[in-house]
């Protein structure tokens, strides 16, 4: 069987490039930087990538693996259009972010990240504390990272209420489970609230002064995406003090620019789009690449589907 030429594009570490390439039936050529990509795919059927851009459209293009769970990037009705399959990551997220979202949560409610911001000014002051167990946490958008996270947050004595799509088909350990609409709801009942929805023109904007105003008190923590927070009310929100703390990983504009207000806001924490990082990243893509790769020459079910 002729192996099949796949583009492994810029993907940032974590032994993606290699892993993928490393899967049996593939001749793959990785590309370091975007600058190579264009002419990378000339006749070229496959790419794994995480970024994108619309000259990568060619006419040779047939699937598109992408890296990410979220597949916002990428023009959904062009590669419908042009009868490309696209398939996301989703699934091989759950470990490494939940446990991101989780110890962002206790980095703020038990002083830990104004403890290493004292570090440097060798200031010893002993801030108020408090214990996750005995909370209510609310998880915006209970799908594989969602769940994950609630398994742990309910592992340590905390209780569980979230949102779902389709809450009826729910099967897990929150104790309640709203549609979408009951957003405002959730943040009402939450002591905090941990975002895990992706970027969608349905999750755009939903997170906005009058949820962060029934969190009053609370702490808010985004490992989803930048766009489900209406940024302005969130940087109003924390200047009056409204929120006890938020954690942000994600960003409206990454890097986040050196002149952003969310730099200096006391109860800000800043971590760099680190969520979804994992030293075993690459196996964990890998292997879902070669399910689909299957897929692909016609012989199993494609995992992930988005077009």
């Amino acid at each position: 069987m002729e192996p099949i030429r796949v583009v492994v594009g810029p993907l940032g570490g974590s032994g993606i490039a290699e892993a993928v390439a490393a899967v049996p039936g593939v001749e793959a050529a990785i590309v370091r930087h975007r600058s190579g990509m264009l002419s990378a795919l000339d006749g070229i059927p496959v790419v794994v990538t995480f970024g994108w851009s619309d000259d990568w459209l060619t006419p040779d293009l047939e699937w598109i693996q992408s890296v990410s769970a979220g597949t916002d990037q990428f023009p959904v009705d062009a590669l419908r259009e042009h009868g490309v399959t696209l398939t996301s990551a989703t699934g091989i997220h759950e470990v490494q972010v939940a446990e991101h979202a989780l110890g962002l949560l206790l980095a703020m409610t038990r002083g830990i990240a104004q403890a290493v911001a004292n570090q440097q000014s060798r200031t010893w002051s002993r801030t108020t504390v408090t214990e996750l167990s005995g909370m209510t946490l609310g998880v915006l958008g209970l799908g594989v990272i969602g769940e994950g996270l609630a398994r742990r947050a309910a592992a340590l004595g905390m209780r569980v209420i979230g949102t779902k799509r389709e809450p009826a088909a729910y099967a897990g350990v929150a104790e309640r489970v709203f549609g979408p609409d009951g957003t405002l709801e959730v943040f009402r009942k939450a002591d905090a609230v941990v975002i895990t929805l992706p970027g969608t023109p349905e999750t755009e904007g939903m997170v906005g002064a009058d949820e962060l105003a029934a969190l009053a008190g609370g702490w808010l923590v985004n490992v989803g995406r930048a766009s489900v927070i209406d940024t302005d009310a969130l940087i109003e929100a924390m200047r009056a003090g409204t929120l006890a703390g938020a954690a942000l990983d994600v960003f409206d504009t990454e890097p986040l620019p050196p002149e952003s207000p969310l730099w200096d806001l006391p109860g800000v924490v800043i971590s760099p789009h680190l969520a979804g990082l994992s030293p075993r990243y690459g196996e964990r893509l890998a292997a879902l690449f070669a399910r689909n790769l299957e897929a692909y020459r016609g012989g199993g079910e494609w995992v992930n589907r988005v077009v």
